[in-house]
């Protein structure tokens, strides 16, 4: 039987954010996806000055191409993060949460739930999170300046590799 782990803590500025970048930047492959998208850029460069008149609308089409990754990369990274927060006023809440064997206890200003630990299928470790996830998409985050002491995150790693099969170390 491990011991119950509370932590109480309340979302800094732009914690949030950082958390949901972290999290984007796990699905992200950033070096492939941006070299992709110079060499098309390059292609349509070549295509555009060098090109007969015939091609140029193909090279302005590979500029669009080209154009677009590191922009959904930009959105993802810098936009979602800021619109997740400013739609989601429960974030600036305090949070109370108590992991324990029989679960998670979940507490804020209009919650109070108790959630199964099958209810999460896994958690990723993070520089300054642990990022537990109920879906693909959807986590919670818990930054690790919330933990008081090292036995706190011992105590709450016990918990996790007990009860969550899938956990993953980024840090």
């Amino acid at each position: 039987m491990n011991p119950a782990v509370t932590l109480t803590f309340r979302y800094l500025p732009g914690e949030y954010g950082r958390a949901v970048r972290a999290h984007q930047l796990l699905g992200i492959r950033l070096v492939p996806d941006l070299l992709v998208s110079l060499m098309v850029l390059a292609v349509s460069a070549w295509t555009v000055h060098f090109g007969v008149d015939r091609y140029f609308w193909l090279g302005v089409v590979f500029c669009g191409i080209g154009l677009v990754f590191p922009t959904m990369i930009a959105v993802a990274l810098f936009v979602l993060p800021r619109t997740m927060l400013a739609r989601n006023p429960r974030l600036h809440d305090t949070y109370q949460l108590t992991f324990s064997d029989n679960g998670i206890r979940f507490q804020i200003t209009s919650v109070d739930s108790s959630i199964e630990w099958s209810l999460y299928t896994g958690v990723t470790e993070v520089r300054e999170f642990y990022l537990l996830y109920l879906t693909r998409r959807q986590f919670t985050a818990i930054p690790k300046r919330a933990f008081e002491t090292a036995a706190e995150i011992q105590a709450f790693e016990a918990l996790l590799v007990e009860h969550i099969s899938q956990i993953a170390r980024r840090v």
